[in-house]
């Protein structure tokens, strides 16, 4: 399934203003202020990768497994979050994608799943959980891999990379928070193991970057 034929009018809609939000919110950040374009085309390298091939990825995973999925944002966190960004701060909530499968209806009270019904959700929802913070890990990667390379050059684009490089981290250690309706909740809740093994050095290396150490 192409992305276009998934796709509808609602969700694009959904998509842009929270991706507008996103970048506003970044780029008033750092500056506290109204933001100049070179700062705005940084954080949009950075907040257009982390949130919408986040998202993508979501999308895509539980369409790979037969669900309808489409992403809805939220409209007061989008609020909320540009306003706060000018306070020094963020919280990042702008929406998630919602999704169910498709040509099935929910079982009805004092029906029986079978135990392999039940363990083949729950890998399809491992999967899906995963799909979003395990695209900013490899983006994390993929940016930091451009710096170190020597291919950008000049303050614009090593700095893209560096905003990127904090943005993905950022976002993926958050949603990996095994807390309320994070990424993390789900995945914890399907294995314990794979969680440890994605989020627990995630988390590692995100807190120091994000409190300036290194």
């Amino acid at each position: 399934m192409s992305f276009l034929s998934g796709t509808s009018k609602a969700e694009v809609i959904d998509l842009s203003l929270s991706l507008v939000a996103l970048i506003a919110a970044f780029s008033i950040l750092g500056e506290r202020q109204v933001p100049g374009i070179e700062v705005i085309l940084i954080s949009a390298v950075g907040a257009g990768s982390g949130f919408l091939l986040h998202e993508m990825a979501h999308k895509f995973a539980a369409q790979r497994y037969g669900y309808w999925a489409e992403y809805r944002a939220n409209k007061a966190g989008l609020v909320f979050m540009v306003v706060t960004a000018f306070m020094g701060i963020i919280f990042a909530a702008p929406g998630a994608v919602w999704f169910r499968k498709i040509g099935t209806a929910a079982p009805l009270y004092g029906d029986e799943v079978s135990p392999e019904q039940l363990k083949k959700e729950k890998r399809e929802q491992l999967w899906i959980a995963l799909a979003g913070p395990m695209t900013n890990i490899a983006l994390t990667v993929l940016f930091f891999l451009l710096l170190v390379s020597g291919m950008l050059t000049g303050q614009l684009g090593s700095g893209a990379a560096n905003y990127a490089i904090f943005i993905n981290l950022i976002l993926a250690a958050f949603n990996l928070l095994p807390f309320g309706p994070l990424d993390g909740a789900k995945i914890f809740s399907a294995s314990r193991v794979m969680w440890a093994i994605v989020a627990v050095p995630t988390i590692l290396v995100a807190l120091p970057v994000y409190f300036g150490i290194i």
